[in-house]
């Protein structure tokens, strides 16, 4: 699994010179540490470790009117680079990650479509029938998270565990015959988002991992997406995406690490 992101990882990391290494996206420092943990190479958890994040393409999430108080401010609750931290075992990390448990469960209550197990993109898109890839994909790698941080005995994790499982029926059912997840998960006859369709398969085999998601429930999703996205022509698409390849390294070092 992992030999097919590593020629991807060493241009990337061949690419930035002398220095630390700048992401314009936090996933790509927690894919590296990913990588870095699953391969047992500290080269890439050096990477990781060092990486500063520059920038990031905003993902269209809005917040003032959902959040308030000190925990929420009105910036993209995917983009804070607490929801993202590193390493994932990190008791630090964990804290942090949780410590955005009341805006998550704000944002969940206002934004997810309870019929169609999706997020909308902001409180003016409730109640089109349009649903983006990049966002929802980024929602089910975020539940992830907060299910790895909080407490097991906790009653916001056992919602947020009901809220994944909800979601990966609507994203095992979205999934295009060709095996990806197109831009917009209401019409497959969009373009492929790379992106959004590692960031699913991550977040299938992970619950599969983890016994989240039984194997009937998520197997041949997590499968067939990984085997869409490791063709050659599919791989490129990631060269020069942060985010993207990002996803793509959380997904193989989900897929090295399958116990199913």
């Amino acid at each position: 699994m992992l030999e097919v992101v590593t020629p991807l990882v060493e241009r990337r990391l061949a690419a930035r010179g002398p220095g630390r290494i700048e992401a314009d996206h936090p996933l790509l420092p927690l894919g590296l540490d990913a990588l870095g943990r699953a391969s047992g190479d500290p080269r890439y958890l050096t990477a990781a470790a060092q990486a500063e994040v520059t920038g990031a393409e905003p993902v269209l999430i809005a917040m003032p009117r959902i959040c308030a108080g000190s925990d929420c401010g009105t910036d993209d609750l995917f983009l804070r680079s607490d929801l993202w931290v590193g390493p994932w075992a990190d008791e630090a990390g964990r804290a942090k990650v949780a410590s955005l448990d009341p805006a998550f469960r704000r944002m969940a209550l206002a934004l997810f479509d309870r019929e169609a197990l999706l997020f909308h993109a902001d409180e003016d898109a409730i109640g089109e029938r349009h649903f983006d890839a990049k966002i929802n994909a980024t929602a089910f790698a975020a539940l992830t998270r907060m299910v790895d941080a909080l407490p097991t005995e906790d009653l916001a994790r056992l919602e947020y565990v009901a809220l994944y499982r909800e979601m990966a029926r609507t994203v095992t059912r979205t999934q295009g015959p060709d095996a990806l997840w197109h831009a917009r998960l209401d019409d497959g006859s969009g373009p492929p988002d790379m992106g959004a369709s590692a960031l699913f398969v991550f977040g299938l085999t992970w619950g599969l991992n983890t016994g989240m998601l039984s194997f009937n429930e998520g197997e041949s999703a997590a499968l067939k997406g990984w085997d869409a996205l490791r063709t050659p022509a599919r791989l490129a698409a990631f060269e020069n995406d942060d985010a993207a390849l990002g996803a793509l390294l959380l997904a193989s070092a989900q897929m090295a690490e399958r116990r199913w």
